[in-house]
């Protein structure tokens, strides 16, 4: 504190003068009446009181104080209260969440060391942002903090959000996170290195506190089986290739075995397959393959199982169900086909909807994108397929060699359905090729179709083209007897046709459907063992986007069925769900879907569909569940979820029209698994990226065994902060020492005067 004068008129000489002539008046001027000693004394002392009122208003005297401020702040402490804090630390046997709290309970009881005027704030969070207490720096305030970890998943990003949004008793300073940098939520409330960049925009350091063993710790071992497909689709027999990934962490250099494993109620786990893999880094996920043969038709569960290594972290993760839906013989029906067209597209929806039909699409591109001829020894030979549908491709894509093949194949029993086309039948030089001898129809050769050229369209029947059939074949009923015609009659007429050069004279050639104008367009026929039907049309597509998606899928499924290589596929049901492995409570949706067989039966009325449970005593049947039709073949149902997890497992019964039983199973697991379990080794990686985006505002990552460090940041930090405050004070500057010293003036003025008056002096 430092006193200094400041005199009015700027200088001292003159304040001089006025104080010599103020005291002239207090020598020279006497009381003119009769006055005692006391009396004169009296007026005296207010004379001179007055004079140095006058003095110290023309003086005007002053004082400077210089004193140091901290701001006021809040610093925010949050800590991790989802499942995963329940797994080991690293730190002995002490678990994340015994460690978080220890640290937490040490940081809260030396938050005076920062001062009183700073408040603290301490928050838990899971997947929201929880205030749990508040206290300033010297209050006694005690943490009361949970005895277990409860959140089921976790967000980092969304409760820093909200911090930043929250209401504090003043401005936020500091943020000190505690957690294991697991992003468990899914979608996340935002992104955590984007919260991390605007806290260093705003100057706020964010103090990262990883919680949990790091990657190349000994402690931190864990396999995790992971992107294994939840169920397979296959036809038996056939191989099945089990495809994923196995994440190994902390077993650099040691081998890995993944094992497959077929579950059936009531027996052991058989293995089926299994395999090695070797990390050479700390942490790696590294893809495997398990094969296996499908066995017979039906519904089975096989668990991926990658065996526990020494001194792992949590098991849960090292297995994953897949269940197996393997089907009796359905057709299989290999798809060759030119450019991508409309035509191939609605027919492989059409086709691929039918579970009993396994489609198989083999596109040829034109040179130069794609070398020809193309060799298809593999796909055409023996008896793979059933059925081939040849579509718009040129005779020179598979020249001599594929020609023959396709034609061996259907006189040894295959069915072939050819298409029409720019590229087809003799404008595709089909007419040059061995196979024009199994075909039900003279080709025509005089006009041929260049690949890049102009085409021509001699060989071709302008549009709209109406299909009518014609003999009432049952290969061309798509609808019940009584509605068949009049349900032809009412799909649109398609963009054009083939133009054949005639049909054969040979037994088992029937002409099938023809054009308003009486051109031939459906052809049936037989060659050897196989059947043939050849189509002039290749715009069938124009029913489907008509609306008759129906009428379109039972088209095409009556040409396959009529000219494969089986006598017949039994009817029956086939159920589906989208997902085979849910969590408690997640509901999920049934279909089954009708399999109309060979002989096109219509699906039955009454399908039952019960769910059943597998417990330690048995199996329980839980009742009956409701079924809702989808469409004329298939129906749904709602599961709303399941309480308790296990094994369950759908099963449908029904009467066929043909009156045999049928019934369908689908088996299907609910786990009480947490994802936080799923990813049991702390992201040091995205804590490392937090703190270094924070930097630039004093952000750091820290281990358990460094939190001293943290009250030592922040004391630094407010020293940082701390500012020196000058004042000056100046008598007569301020409006209260002006007034008041004019009031003291007017006093002693009115005290003179009074007693002056009183005393009967003038």
């Amino acid at each position: 504190m430092d006193w200094s004068l400041n005199p009015v008129f700027g200088g001292y000489w003159i304040i001089g003068l006025i104080g010599l002539g103020l005291l002239a008046v207090l020598i020279l001027v006497q009381e003119s009446g009769k006055v005692n000693r006391w009396q004169w004394l009296a007026l005296w002392l207010i004379r001179l009181s007055i004079c140095v009122v006058l003095l110290l208003l023309l003086l005007r005297p002053g004082v400077t104080f210089t004193k140091q401020s901290s701001p006021p702040g809040t610093v925010a402490i949050l800590f991790d209260e989802s499942a995963s804090m329940g797994l080991p630390s690293g730190d002995g046997k002490l678990s994340r969440w015994g460690q978080q709290t220890g640290l937490l309970n040490q940081i809260w009881g030396d938050r005076e060391k920062l001062g009183k005027e700073n408040s603290w704030a301490a928050f838990a969070y899971s997947e929201r942002l929880r205030q749990v207490a508040t206290a300033k720096g010297i209050e006694q305030s005690a943490l009361s903090l949970p005895a277990e970890p409860s959140g089921s998943v976790t967000d980092i990003a969304g409760p820093l959000s909200e911090l930043m949004g929250a209401s504090l008793d003043s401005p936020l300073s500091a943020v000190i996170w505690f957690g294991d940098g697991s992003q468990t939520q899914s979608p996340a409330g935002g992104d955590p290195l984007q919260m991390a960049r605007r806290l260093s925009q705003l100057d706020i350091p964010l103090y990262v506190v990883g919680i949990g063993p790091r990657a190349d710790s000994e402690n931190s071992r864990d396999l995790s089986v992971e992107g294994v497909p939840e169920q397979l689709d296959v036809f038996t027999k056939n191989p099945v290739n089990v495809l994923g990934s196995v994440r190994c962490r902390g077993v650099a250099n040691q081998d890995v075995t993944i094992r497959l494993l077929m579950r059936r109620e009531g027996t052991e786990p058989q293995e089926l397959a299994r395999t090695k893999v070797r990390p050479v880094r700390a942490d790696e996920a590294i893809p495997f393959q398990l094969q296996v043969v499908a066995p017979e038709p039906g519904a089975y569960e096989m668990v991926v199982e990658a065996i526990p290594v020494e001194r792992e972290i949590v098991a849960q993760n090292n297995e994953s169900t897949v269940y197996l839906n393997v089907r009796a013989g359905g057709a299989r029906v290999l798809y060759i086909e030119g450019e991508a067209r409309f035509e191939m597209k609605f027919i492989r929806r059409a086709l691929g909807e039918s579970p009993d039909i396994d489609i198989l699409s083999l596109p040829i591109n034109k040179p130069p994108v794609q070398k020809w001829p193309v060799n298809l020894r593999e796909q055409l030979s023996g008896d793979v397929f059933d059925c081939i549908v040849l579509g718009d491709v040129d005779y020179r894509a598979i020249e001599a060699e594929g020609a023959s093949r396709l034609a061996d194949m259907v006189r040894n029993g295959a069915g072939l359905i050819t298409l029409g086309g720019y590229h087809t039948y003799g404008a595709g030089g089909w007419g040059e090729s061995a196979l024009r001898e199994v075909l039900p129809v003279q080709i025509g050769g005089a006009t041929r179709n260049s690949i890049d050229g102009r085409i021509q369209l001699q060989e071709q029947i302008n549009g709209p083209v109406k299909v009518i059939p014609r003999g009432g074949s049952e290969i061309l009923q798509i609808d019940a007897p009584e509605r068949n015609e009049e349900t032809w009659k009412s799909l649109k007429p398609l963009l054009g046709a083939n133009r054949w050069a005639g049909i054969k004279n040979n037994p088992g050639t029937v002409l099938l459907a023809e054009s308003q104008n009486g051109d031939p367009l459906i052809v049936a026929g037989v060659a050897g063992n196989g059947k043939v039907l050849s189509l002039a049309v290749d715009s069938t597509f124009v029913w489907a986007r008509q609306g008759k998606l129906a009428e379109h899928k039972a088209f095409w499924r009556k040409l396959i069925y009529w000219c494969m290589r089986r006598k017949a596929v039994d009817e029956g049901m086939e159920m589906r769900m989208t997902q085979r492995r849910l969590f408690l409570s997640q509901p999920s949706e049934l279909i089954i879907d009708w399999i109309a067989g060979s002989q096109e039966l219509e699906m039955p009325q009454n399908i039952a569909l019960h769910l059943w449970k597998e417990t330690e005593s048995g199996v329980v049947d839980l009742g009956e569940s409701p079924l809702i039709k989808r469409d004329t073949g298939s129906l749904r149902s709602n599961f709303a979820g399941a309480k308790e997890p296990g094994r369950y497992e759908w099963r449908a019964r029904a009467i066929a029209l043909n009156g045999k039983e049928l019934e369908s199973r689908l088996p299907f697991i609910v786990v009480d698994r947490s994802l936080e379990s799923l990813q049991p080794i702390p992201d040091w990686q995205l804590m490392e990226q937090m703190a270094r985006l924070n930097a630039d505002a004093g952000g750091e990552l820290l281990s358990p065994d460094q939190m001293s460090d943290v009250m030592a940041q922040l004391q630094s930090r407010r020293k940082q902060s701390t500012e020196t405050v000058v004042e000056n004070r100046k008598l007569g500057e301020g409006l209260i020492d002006s007034w008041t010293a004019c009031l003291v003036f007017g006093l002693l003025m009115i005290a003179q005067w009074s007693l002056r008056k009183r005393w009967n002096l003038p």
